[in-house]
């Protein structure tokens, strides 16, 4: 839109042609030099007054506030528009020319800022007013989304500024921070990160999620943390320090494992309880539980990784997943490619875990058989595959005893950190079976206890001859009477 004092134009996207190809175009002033038509190309609303040969280019933001004030306000019809940009302007007071007599004294170089204001960048008339209404209104939200983005550029630097000026200043305080002059060891563990450890406690100081404060926590096993936000970090120091004191002065919470009893604590009372039911009416040989025929299925063993989780970061920085969500049986059918009309899959531990116990819908009636038909299955699944993508934690195979449950295994997918357990004996499983149901027998809540090894303070009475009534109710060895009688208990504790 040229006019003989005036013109202008807007460009959605910057153009780069060379000052050659001017001369070519029919909207260009001719007297453009280099620097003009460089920015008659820029990005926005383009601007030039031919009589004072100015010419600016205006980014959305300045568009946006030129259209407001000629919609809002009358006077630029009788005086002219005004086209403005925010500025700086300082001023500095000079030595003068020539040398200085030595009598004279040495002046100071001055400079004088002012607060940023608007100022006249170029001047058009007033008859340019409607054509400029009718060219920003036909681009506004071209204009509008240049705007945002200038905006969130802004924002974007002005972040990165004060991040950078907070971690020169971070780092600046620590290197000046004498270490060794504390009473624990700190050792770094990242960047901006610091911790100490005081016999079962541990401290830690690092900068927080906003980059203003540090952040200082302490905890110890069992107990929750206690944290505290400060302004420098030799005071974040001075807490943890004084925190881990005072918490290991304290007794310490009970440990939760102490419900669980070690290895050779369950092994002695073990035998203890053995000896004692062999010699009790209860006792059920393992001989006598033998099955008279055994029959088979294909067994395997899956324990994915989640496919979504969320994560959050603790003040003391530690990194916790939450909302694990895992692949439910149909899925994970299709991830691993196993028929579901030829395999049973379950999730022993609930929808949504990470356990998945697949089973074959065919009975076996050789053991040989069931072994080959379970290599096959696993050869044509893509179990490996996802264990190797990582979609799998771990997984392995084999068959099982129909009759008894015992597992045979031929072959897993884990890793050296996260190796499956060692299996069982079938001597020891049957074994197992028999003790299982001597006690249910019993109906000793104690003895049964004992049998799994855990304490009064993780399972309750109730809990436990529920299981032992479940057991007595469906074993094939208890005498009929007491099998009916387990059954009435369950039947009157069914709401329980």
């Amino acid at each position: 839109m040229n006019r003989t004092s005036w013109g202008m134009r807007f460009n959605q996207h910057s153009e780069y042609k060379r000052f050659s190809t001017a001369e070519n175009m029919p909207d260009c002033p001719d007297w453009f030099e280099q620097r003009q038509f460089n920015v008659w190309q820029e990005e926005g609303l383009i601007v030039w007054n031919n009589v004072d040969k100015k010419i600016e280019a205006l980014n959305g933001s300045y568009t946006l506030r030129l259209l407001n004030q000629l919609e809002s306000q009358d006077n630029w019809k009788t005086e002219g528009i005004s086209v403005t940009k925010l500025v700086y302007e300082f001023s500095f007071e000079a030595h003068p020319r020539g040398r200085r007599k030595k009598t004279e004294q040495k002046t100071e170089t001055t400079s004088t800022g002012t607060k940023p204001f608007y100022k006249e960048m170029l001047h058009l008339p007033a008859e340019a007013g409607p054509e400029l209404i009718e060219l920003i209104n036909a681009n506004k939200s071209i204009i509008s989304n240049m705007a945002k983005m200038e905006k969130k550029r802004y924002d974007d630097a002005i972040h990165q500024f004060i991040e950078a000026a907070l971690d020169f200043s971070h780092k600046e305080e620590t290197e000046k921070f004498d270490f060794s002059a504390r009473q624990f060891q700190w050792l770094p563990n990242g960047s901006n990160r610091w911790m100490c450890k005081h016999l079962t406690a541990e401290g830690r100081v690092c900068v927080d999620e906003t980059k203003w404060f540090w952040c200082a926590c302490t905890k110890r096993q069992g107990s929750l943390e206690k944290s505290e936000h400060f302004k420098e970090f030799s005071s974040a120091i001075e807490w943890v320090e004084t925190e881990l004191v005072n918490i290991t002065n304290n007794p310490e919470l009970p440990d939760l494992s102490s419900h669980i009893r070690t290895e050779q604590e369950r092994k002695e009372a073990l035998t203890k309880l053995r000896h004692k039911l062999q010699s009790s009416p209860f006792w059920i040989d393992p001989s006598v539980i033998e099955p008279d025929n055994i029959s088979f299925k294909i067994l395997i063993h899956i324990e994915a990784t989640p496919t979504k989780f969320d994560t959050i970061t603790t003040r003391c920085g530690d990194t916790i997943r939450v909302n694990e969500r895992f692949p439910g049986p149909s899925k994970l059918a299709t991830i691993i490619n196993l028929d579901r009309d030829q395999f049973n899959f379950t999730q022993p531990l609930g929808d949504n875990s990470d356990w998945h116990l697949i089973t074959s819908l065919t009975t076996f009636y050789q053991e040989n058989s069931a072994a080959e038909q379970s290599q096959k299955a696993w050869n044509q699944s893509r179990i490996a595959q996802q264990f190797k993508e990582k979609y799998i934690r771990r997984a392995r195979y084999g068959y099982q005893e129909v009759e008894t449950g015992f597992e045979i295994y031929l072959g897993a997918c884990e890793s050296s950190d996260d190796p499956w357990w060692i299996p069982e004996t079938r001597a020891g499983h049957m074994e197992q079976l028999a003790f299982r149901e001597s006690i249910s027998y019993s109906l000793d809540a104690n003895d049964f206890r004992d049998f799994l090894g855990l304490s009064t303070q993780s399972v309750t009475d109730d809990q436990i001859l529920h299981i032992m009534h479940s057991t007595r109710a469906n074993s094939k060895h208890i005498p009929e009477a007491k099998k009916v009688e387990s059954k009435i208990w369950l039947a009157k504790h069914a709401s329980d």
